[in-house]
């Protein structure tokens, strides 16, 4: 994560089409934050940090800590547990706010993105408080990453962000990148003083993607030619490594084996004819060619030897991936067994493999994946192994049919369901979910109980998801957890199913797909058993109502629930009924002091104290003039 040499920031973030963008992204900033982690030492005591990582880390904590304010923190500390490890104290929000009201410090608490469970007579139902507007979950994650990047690009050194495999990306997660590349803009400039020549702050943002993966109206496209056009110091250069001419093949070997180019000729002619140029089949070419003898080095030459005939007549063109699977298809059975386990992942981690029942797939995952890695299938950061290319795991990941893809994906959710931690551990049943999720079927694939337990673990991943304000991912499991449930779940799971329906109604309003909130609230009001069972919809439709402008509709649901709860107000308000009720209000606070009502008993009937929230957080809402009658 550092470049000792020019004290420069490193983030790398890897795309994959099995791994969600968003999740790749927060994955490269979590293993950023996990290099400043303390080592605990043989003897139980924690390593100090060496100097230079110290510096580092007392540069951009600081510039954290005085960016965010409690709940915004907590809710980063959802989606990068390193940063959580990081700063504990301040992870804990109570004890957040402790410090702050102690300094004098005022924070902003930011609405949880939840409805409130109003009207329950019980605590078995958790509260939420109100959702934002529509569409506010994307806006409200990419303002907290927007945020943090601006922390890390004032933390006193350039910052270089490694993207690869763009064509995996989608437009939300381009649009973050495009936003931290003209935050960094605004950091380096606002940094920039007379004595320095080069600004501190600095972003080098290093993409990588397949042109022909990519359309040239697409949303990456389209972000690279606002970078070109913005106004502030954005420079972009455009690398095309495309298929490589004949002298240029001439001059990379002539370089590699250390011989004159006069030499390496006809070696060249006949590489640049198999391969077409493309810089992978290349290397590909050229190892195989080495693995079946057909070139060697002499020890009596002192050099590299090959025989033109021999490569000329034996080997046949082929493409990239069909090359690389028949490379991959000469490794030994339990190799390539663990490649297909790793390729269903796109990378995987040491404690991942620990937590998989290694006996249902291979004995020694981890000698097996030591031996891909020698044979540069594999590479390994720190405790994650991960493909060296994507097309080697794209041509792995095609070894499997399609039927063996469905009950290899079963096997590793079902092994991964067995750790006891699952149902407390919210990374470890996203880990679960994930794969289940990608079975084409897994409606038919699972028994009534395995649906069951997987449609429970996939609202433990959206909940997960939400507190880490991760709106499109959490909409996904619900989805999935909803068509996991029985066909009759409104009468065999209610509580699983009305709490899978509710969520997914706030999920799909923040994320702004208004469709989904208006059927799944229909299907809620339709089946719910009780009026407090349908408290949070109705709610929700009020909210739903004025974001269609709708607030005349809404005020009347509004009025509906709050007499529900004994509280009468007159259809028709007027401004007489207003100055009527003050009056009547400021008689019975006449001789009434603040010492004698912060001296009243707490409010415990849960009538009247969910009427008070009701009022509180959502007639407020209702535009001026909307919510009364026509004078109001």
């Amino acid at each position: 994560s550092f470049c000792e040499a020019s004290d420069w920031f490193v983030l790398v973030c890897k795309f994959d089409r099995h791994i969600m963008p968003l999740s790749a992204l927060v994955h490269s900033f979590n293993a950023y934050f996990g290099k400043f982690l303390l080592v605990q030492g043989p003897a139980g005591r924690y390593l100090p940090r060496n100097p230079s990582v110290q510096e580092r880390f007392n540069h951009f904590s600081r510039s954290m800590v005085t960016s965010f304010d409690g709940k915004s923190f907590c809710q980063l500390c959802e989606l990068l547990p390193n940063l959580k490890k990081l700063f504990p104290l301040l992870a804990d929000s109570q004890k957040y706010k402790k410090q702050n009201n102690a300094a004098g410090n005022t924070t902003t608490d930011y609405e949880d993105c939840m409805i409130a469970s109003i009207a329950q007579s019980d605590n078995t139902r958790a509260s939420f408080s109100s959702p934002g507007a529509v569409g506010s979950g994307n806006h409200r994650l990419s303002h907290l990453l927007h945020v943090m990047f601006q922390a890390i690009c004032s933390g006193g050194h350039p910052v270089v962000f490694v993207a690869e495999d763009l064509h995996w990306s989608d437009p939300f997660t381009v649009d973050v990148l495009g936003d931290f590349v003209q935050t960094a803009a605004l950091c380096a400039s606002n940094n920039l003083s007379a004595e320095q020549e080069e600004p501190k702050g600095s972003l080098l943002l290093v993409g990588s993607y397949r042109d022909n993966e990519v359309s040239a109206d697409g949303f990456l496209v389209e972000q690279i030619k606002c970078m070109e056009q913005s106004k502030r110091n954005v420079n972009v250069t455009r690398l095309c490594v495309g298929e490589l001419r004949y002298h240029e093949i001439n001059r990379m070997l002539s370089f590699k084996f250390c011989l004159p180019m006069r030499h390496t000729v006809e070696l060249s002619r006949l590489v640049h004819h198999k391969t077409r140029g493309s810089p992978i089949h290349i290397v590909e070419f050229l190892r195989s060619i080495i693995e079946r003898n057909m070139m060697s080095y002499s020890v009596k030459f002192r050099r590299w030897v090959w025989d033109d005939t021999s490569i000329d007549i034996h080997m046949i063109s082929e493409g990239v991936v069909e090359l690389l699977a028949r490379k991959l298809q000469q490794f030994p059975l339990n190799v390539i067994e663990t490649l297909k386990v790793v390729s269903c992942f796109g990378q995987i981690s040491e404690s991942t493999i620990e937590l998989l029942d290694v006996g249902q797939f291979v004995p020694d995952m981890q000698e097996t994946l030591e031996l891909a890695i020698k044979e540069g299938i594999i590479e390994k950061a720190g405790h994650i192994f991960a493909f060296s290319h994507d097309m080697l795991q794209e041509s792995t990941y095609n070894l499997i049919s399609a039927e063996e893809r469905k009950r290899l994906h079963k096997k590793i959710g079902t092994s991964l369901v067995q750790d006891k931690r699952v149902a407390t551990n919210p990374e470890l049943s996203i880990l679960a979910v994930d794969q289940i999720n990608m079975c084409q079927d897994p409606v038919n694939i699972l028994n009534p109980m395995e649906r069951a337990l997987f449609a429970r673990l996939n609202l433990t991943a959206g909940k997960h998801s939400i507190a880490a304000s991760s709106y499109e991912q959490a909409r996904g499991y619900l989805e999935a957890g909803i068509s996991l449930l029985h066909a009759q779940a409104w009468t065999r799971q209610y509580s699983l199913c009305l709490e899978l329906h509710e969520i997914s109604v706030v999920v799909s309003f923040m994320d702004g797909n208004l469709e989904t909130v208006s059927s799944r609230l229909d299907v809620i009001l339709s089946n719910a058993k009780s009026f407090d069972d349908s408290l949070n919809s109705r709610v929700l439709r009020s909210k739903f109502l004025v974001s269609q402008a709708q607030y005349a509709e809404s005020t009347n649901e509004l009025l509906g629930i709050l007499s529900h709860f004994g509280e009468e107000f007159p259809k028709d308000a007027c401004l007489a009924h207003v100055k009527s009720e003050i009056k009547a209000t400021q008689l019975m606070l006449k001789d009434v002091t603040k010492e004698s009502i912060l001296d009243l008993p707490t409010m415990t009937d849960v009538r009247k104290m969910n009427a008070m929230k009701l009022m509180g957080r959502e007639l407020v809402l209702l535009p001026l003039g909307h919510s009364g009658g026509r004078n109001s």
